[in-house]
């Protein structure tokens, strides 16, 4: 999510490389000689970094990680715009978002493979550096895509288990969707002092999973205010994905590739005593 800085891994990390002799001939590569080379200027373009260890180690400068925060902005950008439409009644029958042609139609294969899979996968290789919080958000909401998916599938009988009682059925995806606005909402919490961008996309998706659960809580006492209030949360999930494709792009726009870039919005550090906080 925000931009990364990456950590330097320690000795005992997996990418500890040419500790000692061993090390320096992996997979049957002369690493040695490589960096031989490299140490005494033959290799152009390329700069070793001697880091203070007990042993030797070399951190050829080409060993980085990417930010994986751009790929899971996307992914959950794309699926959610989509689904916003959709949820809007955006040509459906009569407007309807919750007729016999609904969301599920379109927006299955994102749920599962971009929405799900690759917000998943974000999720994993922020781990990998370090950033608890989009750690947690992507993986969250990927396995959320991956969760909503499921109520698509008609094969898994979800709908036929509640036996055509429709009162039933909506109150459980209303059950659904409220749980995961509480979690958002701890989200918020957690991301006062990230940027504007990403608190605004959470902000925004909160709102939209509390207005997407009241109308399923109120389908069968007054349909038309659900199909109401259902267009009122695609209309706030739209703007979600906008915020998200923003802040997603932010992560994309590098000095080294373009001469655009997207500022996320600073948000002061400070706490109510009026100092800096104490950085997490």
């Amino acid at each position: 999510m925000p931009p990364h800085q990456t950590p330097l891994a320690d000795e005992s990390s997996e990418h500890k490389h040419f500790s000692n002799g061993a090390d320096r001939n992996l997979n049957g590569h002369d690493y040695a000689g490589f960096l031989e080379a490299a140490d005494n200027g033959l290799i152009p373009g390329l700069v070793t970094k001697q880091r203070a260890t007990v042993s030797q180690v070399y951190d050829p400068s080409f060993f980085k990680f990417a930010n994986p925060g751009p790929l899971g902005l996307f992914s959950f950008a794309l699926t959610t715009f989509v689904l916003g439409f959709y949820q809007c009644g955006v040509g459906l029958p009569n407007s309807d978002p919750f007729g016999s042609v609904g969301p599920e139609q379109a927006v299955f294969g994102l749920a599962v493979f971009l929405g799900g899979g690759a917000q998943f996968i974000a999720g994993l290789m922020e781990f990998r550096v370090g950033n608890t919080f989009g750690t947690t958000v992507h993986c969250c909401y990927g396995a959320f895509w991956l969760a909503f998916s499921m109520f698509m599938v008609p094969s898994l009988g979800l709908k036929d288990a509640y036996a055509g009682n429709e009162r039933a059925y909506s109150v459980a995806l209303g059950i659904f969707l409220i749980a995961w606005c509480f979690l958002t909402i701890l989200f918020v919490i957690a991301a006062l002092r990230t940027n504007i961008a990403i608190l605004s996309v959470l902000v925004c998706l909160a709102i939209a999973f509390l207005l997407l659960s009241i109308a399923q809580f109120t389908l069968t006492l007054n349909r038309s205010s659900a199909i109401a209030i259902n267009q009122a949360g695609g209309a706030f999930a739209i703007l979600t994905a906008l915020l998200s494709f923003y802040a997603g792009g932010a992560g994309i726009m590098r000095p080294e590739t373009t001469w655009v870039s997207f500022p996320l919005g600073e948000i002061p550090r400070h706490g109510p005593n009026g100092k800096e906080g104490k950085q997490g």
